[in-house]
This record gives structure tokens, C-alpha cells and sequence, in this order.
């Protein structure tokens, strides 16, 4: 089998801590790079599924198609036009069985990773995706070890609480280690989910923290982070909304609002149809400034290439 370096334009999001947004974050900018009218394909890499279930929508085969790329090199098939420009991987419980079967396989002579890339390189053949987005697990060691070996830039998103910034410690470890063993992927850069963008200073404290943590990496953290917004957080996951998609819905909501108003009508909503947010334009923002810099980034390390080449 053809010895793969990892996919090109593959970005892997990575905390071996949950609940640091790293779903939140590939879903959101999937959606927006998407919306630009760029091709995208996002793969669920969690066993728990949350990006295809909960962010899109999606339940698919729970990540059937991905284990059995994984173990028997079996050519991946998206859901495609999960949205408009976006295709999806996705992931759920099969994937569980990985990292109980991981030393089995090795054993066997199975290499999850070179069955991953090539696949997933084959399919960004075929399809040209214009970004690769992965989404992973928070403490799936041997599917994590296979994802470094496949991405070609990672993305490291934490909240400031310790546990947070332990998880980040763990995925340097793995990160560290996967260099040394020989995978090429990039550190693209870390930031900051459900933050305070008035806390600056505390802010700027939990980044160079990390920075640390990666050893000095040298990479700059992302200028952007994404605010604390508990109500567009929990709209987004309830109705499977991107964060375009909710700023679309509160606005048609207000308006929809004003013109029963106007008209003497109730304005009360059934409970499966409420949403809690009043003005998510914040937190689209939010994500439309770190698409903006992903993009940036990854320009930038493309055109260096070149230059290295010439």
C-alpha cells in the first residue's frame, strides 16, 4: 500500500478533554466555509457523534462506514449535502470498538492509520475538497494516534478551567509523540471556547499557559475566540442550526413576532419550535472571524511551501 503523508487540507480540532467545543467548532466553520461556496467534507471521528447528530442533524450509520475503514480499508461513502456544499462523515458508537480492538488489529497487521489516510486521501482525490474538517473524541487514544497521522494541520480549542488545560497537556503528549514517529501534521494554532472576550488579560494568561504546554511551539494562538453564549449554544444543538442558520431563525422569529403583534395575535411558541436566543449574531461572528483565520493560516503555510520548493 502507497505510503500516504497525511491529506491535504485535512484539519483535525483536538482536546482529550470534552465539552471544549471542538464539535461546535468544526461544525461551525464547515458551515461557513461551506456557505462561501467552497467544498467541504466534515468526518465524525467521536464515538459519542455529536457533530453528525447533534450540529447537523445527521444520525447516519453511527459510524459504521468509519470503523470499517479503519480495521478493513473499506472506501469511504459521505452523506452528501448534509448542506449546501458539505458533506459528512459520521461518526457514533461503532467507533467505540477501535480502541478495544486496536492491539488486536496491530497484532494483525492492521495499521489504522494508513488505512484511514488512504482512504481518506482517495476520496479527497475524487472529490477535491476545498477543506477536510475532523472531529475527534476526547479520549480515544489509538483513533487519536491514526487522526495525527492523517491531518495535516490540528486545531487545539480549550475552555481556561484545569481540566481543559490538562486535556491539552494529554493531546501534546500524543502530538509530541506522533511527530517524533514520523507524521507531518501542523499545529495551526489554539483558542479559546465559551470565553469572555472582556477578559483579556486572563485570557492572554490561559493562552501563553498553553503555549507552554506545547512545548513553545512558536504558532500564535488565534486572535479570535468563541464567546460564552449558553442560549445559542444550546439553539444550535436543540434544532441541528449552524450558527447562520440560528441567526437566520432569531431574525424570522422577531419578525415573525412583530407582524402577530401588529395584528393583535398571541405570540406564544410550542416548546419544540422555541428558541432561546434573542441576537446569536455575536456568536456567528465569532465563528465567520476564526473561519477567516483557519483560512488565512492555512494560505500561508501553502504559499510558504511553494516557496520552499522553488
Amino acid at each position: 500500500m502507497e505510503t500516504i503523508p497525511y491529506v491535504p487540507r485535512a484539519v483535525l480540532v483536538a482536546n482529550q478533554k470534552g465539552g471544549v467545543g471542538k464539535s461546535s467548532i468544526v461544525a461551525g466553520v464547515a458551515s461557513m466555509v461551506a456557505g462561501g461556496g467552497r467544498r467541504v467534507l466534515v468526518v465524525d471521528a467521536d464515538p459519542q457523534g455529536n457533530v453528525s447528530k447533534s450540529d447537523f442533524g445527521e444520525a447516519g450509520d453511527q459510524g459504521k462506514g468509519l470503523a470499517q475503514t479503519l480495521h478493513y480499508s473499506v472506501p469511504l461513502e459521505p452523506l452528501r449535502g448534509v448542506r449546501p456544499n458539505l458533506d459528512l462523515l459520521p461518526g457514533g458508537s461503532f467507533l467505540s470498538m477501535v480502541s478495544s480492538t486496536a492491539s488486536s488489529a496491530a497484532d494483525n497487521g492492521i495499521d489504522l492509520r494508513l488505512n484511514l489516510v488512504s482512504a481518506l486521501y482517495e476520496l479527497w482525490g475524487e472529490e477535491r475538497y476545498d477543506l477536510i474538517l475532523i472531529d475527534s473524541g476526547p479520549g480515544d487514544a489509538p483513533l487519536l494516534d491514526a487522526l495525527l497521522g492523517t491531518a495535516q494541520y490540528l486545531v487545539v480549542p480549550t475552555k481556561q478551567d484545569d481540566a481543559s488545560l490538562d486535556g491539552v497537556e494529554l493531546l501534546a503528549q500524543r502530538y509530541l509523540r506522533a511527530r517524533q514517529n514520523g507524521a507531518e501534521v501542523q499545529l495551526l494554532g489554539m483558542l479559546l471556547f465559551d470565553a469572555n472576550p472582556r477578559a483579556t488579560v486572563r485570557n492572554r494568561e490561559v493562552l501563553d499557559q498553553i503555549t507552554d504546554i506545547l512545548h513553545g511551539s512558536g504558532v500564535d494562538s488565534f486572535q479570535t475566540l468563541i464567546r460564552t453564549d449558553a442560549a445559542g449554544s444550546i439553539d444550535t444543538r436543540r434544532h441541528s442550526f449552524t450558527p447562520s442558520e440560528l441567526v437566520a431563525a432569531t431574525q424570522s422569529r422577531r419578525a415573525g413576532i412583530l407582524k402577530s403583534l401588529r395584528k393583535g395575535e398571541k405570540t406564544g411558541e410550542p416548546d419544540e419550535a422555541r428558541l432561546w436566543s434573542r441576537d446569536s449574531s455575536g456568536l456567528a461572528g465569532d465563528y465567520q472571524a476564526l473561519t477567516n483565520e483557519v483560512l488565512t493560516r492555512i494560505a500561508e503555510r501553502e504559499t510558504a511551501a511553494l516557496g520552499v520548493v522553488k
